[in-house]
């Protein structure tokens, strides 16, 4: 009988698996930990980043123009940073109970492990989207205010750059949240979710040769990069988009195949 309760409620199992994730990610002190972690690093970037620009336009080299910024690319340039911390925020989601060995009681109250992947990145969509807008809004305020007559304040072009990011956090933490179901430990997750978010897209990305810039292009982390910028070169906004959620669709199925494997 216990059987075919559990095949019926499959579709209520997922929603509990849901509310439970959603109360395990708020009840951790290590949850707001991060955040407020992200936050004083979020402060601290923008206000280089809108002294950097004030010092430079009063200190220009003979012929060169100051012009301003908006203030959403200080957003977009604390999150290549920051978007360590959010994913550091991902993955503890997942290696936090491999690490407690709370992830058993998950996998006995949730049999279905396709759920237990579901429930957890459903809950991060949004809280990501809104980490990564928060975070960019308080480092482009910052940088806005460092800057001084040098910042853009123009509101429309600061949503679309706080939309962007926010896009941009959401698929790089449900990539790390895959990687988290593969590794399962912390530091091991954040090493690769590190490498292949900032190090190595940073330093192919600098390269002459372009099979390697191509390389960083296709990378998490270099799309990201091309996609907050803008860039065209080598691929467009819309592609390395494309390319971003196929990173975190493709890390979550591989976890979710990799969970039902090991924890059959």
């Amino acid at each position: 009988m216990s059987t075919a309760i559990l095949t019926v409620g499959t579709g209520s199992g997922l929603s509990n698996a849901v509310r439970s994730e959603w109360t395990k990610l708020w009840s951790v002190r290590s949850s707001w930990l991060n955040i407020v972690g992200a936050a004083v690093l979020s402060i601290l970037l923008g206000m280089q980043y809108g002294w950097g620009l004030a010092y430079d336009n009063t200190h220009l080299e003979p012929g060169a123009v100051a012009e301003q910024q908006p203030i959403g690319q200080f957003g977009v340039s604390a999150m290549l940073i920051v978007q360590v911390v959010i994913a550091a925020f991902a993955l503890l989601t997942v290696t936090s109970e491999y690490a407690t060995g709370s992830i058993r009681s998950t996998l006995q109250w949730t049999p279905v492990r396709r759920d237990v992947v579901l429930a957890k990145a459903a809950v991060l969509v949004p809280v990501l989207f809104v980490y990564g807008v928060a975070m960019a809004a308080i480092a482009s305020v910052a940088g806005g205010l460092t800057a001084g007559s040098w910042a853009d304040w123009d509101a429309t072009d600061l949503v679309v750059d706080l939309l962007s990011v926010g896009f941009y956090a959401t698929a790089a933490g449900l990539f790390s949240a895959g990687i988290a179901w593969v590794v399962r430990s912390t530091a091991g997750t954040l090493t690769v979710a590190f490498l292949l978010l900032l190090v190595v897209p940073l330093m192919l990305g600098q390269a002459s040769l372009r099979a390697l810039v191509w390389t960083a292009a296709l990378l998490p982390g270099g799309a990201g990069q091309n996609f907050l910028t803008g860039a065209t070169d080598p691929l467009s906004p819309t592609l390395s988009a494309a390319i971003l959620i196929a990173w975190a669709g493709g890390a979550l199925v591989f976890g979710a195949s990799i969970l039902k494997r090991r924890d059959a």
